[in-house]
């Protein structure tokens, strides 16, 4: 649901540019679009590059759109609800595959993790770019979960890993989560659901390995007989 983390994008796309760049931005620094806090944005001009860097936003992208503009820049920056500890990182990254466009990496952000925290673009670099930054999800509102957050707490519930449905859906009727939909994982595969499994084939017994947010607003919980390995 929502947006695809980068890494699955890669595999289906090929488009999606993830090269890491340990190096430091300059320290020139551009001034920001009107009425954004500076901890929000920043644009760092160093030589030929640009580097953007995006902490939690909170201003209109189409603000940023009209900055990269201005130095000639075709760059879609849009902003995608994610949990506190990728809020200001990069999810997704697409450019014309030819490499230019650089991730900026800082191992730790995100845990024991190691993010993408900006992006860095030659200004000679006239190819359109699509990038989205992670900011932090208003309350009640889903996003998608990745590597180190807790399996559930993208759709509002507690740690889901290993726990029965009758238990995961006692909580979510506690917290009014509705729109409950149901994927089945058993042995690696989906088979005999490959398209979802319904509700009256599923067992208060079974098993939750996660729970997803879909893209029409509904809960996915992702069941089967035996518990996570």
């Amino acid at each position: 649901g929502g947006l695809v983390a980068a890494a699955v994008v890669a595999a289906a796309t090929g488009a999606v540019v993830s090269t890491r760049d340990s190096g430091r931005p300059g320290v020139t620094v551009v001034p920001a679009p009107p009425n954004v806090r500076a901890a929000a944005l920043s644009f760092t001009r160093t030589g030929g590059y640009l580097t953007v860097r995006v902490k939690d936003p909170v201003a209109d992208p189409a603000r940023y759109k009209k900055e990269f503009a201005a130095h000639g820049l075709n760059v879609d920056l849009r902003l995608e609800p994610a949990s506190a500890k990728s809020a200001g990182t990069v999810l997704f990254l697409e450019d014309d595959g030819s490499g230019r466009v650089k991730m900026i990496t800082a191992p730790g952000h995100c845990g024991s993790d190691t993010c993408g925290v900006g992006i860095r673009i030659p200004l000679t670099y006239k190819a359109f770019v699509r990038v989205v930054f992670g900011r932090t999800a208003r309350p009640g509102e889903h996003y998608d979960t990745g590597p180190g957050d807790t399996p559930g707490e993208g759709v509002g519930l507690s740690d889901v890993t290993g726990r029965t449905v009758a238990d995961v859906l006692a909580e979510a009727k506690r917290k009014h989560i509705g729109g409950i939909e149901y994927r089945y994982e058993h042995n690696g595969t989906d088979q005999p659901y490959p398209n979802g499994i319904p509700a009256d084939k599923v067992r208060s017994d079974w098993y939750v390995h996660d729970a997803a947010a879909g893209d029409s607003g509904q809960v996915i919980l992702f069941v089967g007989p035996e518990p996570t390995n």
